[in-house]
């Protein structure tokens, strides 16, 4: 009896194919218990149809939500939906316009940034010279941008250089060119001459 309610429930819901839809219909003319069962839920069918539904009072939806037991979120899960939820982005053309403009003011100060500078001191032993001055890399050979100040013989001149490599020569009373005695290495100069080199690093 169970499999033949289970038959004529999915015969009254549509879900038999046609051909399988008429074998059945033949078998329920044939018995009267289920021809009976069949008649008696097709008119509660009808009827349901016929009455169609009913709303839910205003609040009904409210009102059941509010007695469901509401579930606690732990630390773990609130700090999971704070980094994983999915978020809506809401656009107007000034914070696009603000964004644009800090992405841009980021990367050009990446661009033009210029590394630090180092002081490099520079000494040549001359204490009978008149003047000294160097000239290199660093002020384009320019032999009166680099003067250096006299102190017990020892003239002096401090540098403020960007990490490099530079080539210089000291100018010894505006005629004579000398190569630093105490550079860190040296450097032909396609002249026959060596040039003294600094290296500057952070």
């Amino acid at each position: 009896m169970k499999n033949d309610l289970s038959i004529i429930h999915q015969l009254l819901d549509g879900d038999l194919p046609p051909e399988e839809r008429d074998h059945v219909l033949h078998q329920i003319q044939k018995d009267p218990v289920l021809l009976a069962e069949y008649q008696a839920l097709a008119e509660t069918l009808g009827a349901l149809g016929r009455e169609g539904r009913t709303a839910p009072a205003p609040g009904f939806t409210r009102s059941v939500m509010g007695k469901l037991p509401r579930r606690r979120t732990t630390l773990f899960g609130r700090i999971r939906k704070f980094f994983f939820a999915s978020r809506m982005l809401r656009w107007n053309l000034a914070s696009a316009v603000a964004a644009l403009l800090i992405v841009t003011l980021a990367v050009t100060m990446l661009l033009t940034r210029k590394p630090e500078q180092v002081i490099v001191r520079l000494d040549l032993q001359a204490p009978n010279a008149r003047q000294v001055a160097v000239a290199g890399d660093f002020n384009k050979w320019d032999s009166t941008a680099g003067v250096m100040t006299r102190k017990n013989g020892t003239w002096t001149i401090e540098l403020p250089l960007r990490p490099g490599v530079y080539a210089y020569m000291f100018i010894v009373n505006n005629e004579q060119w000398i190569t630093d005695p105490g550079a860190e290495a040296y450097r032909d100069d396609g002249f026959g001459n060596r040039n003294a080199v600094v290296r500057v690093k952070i």
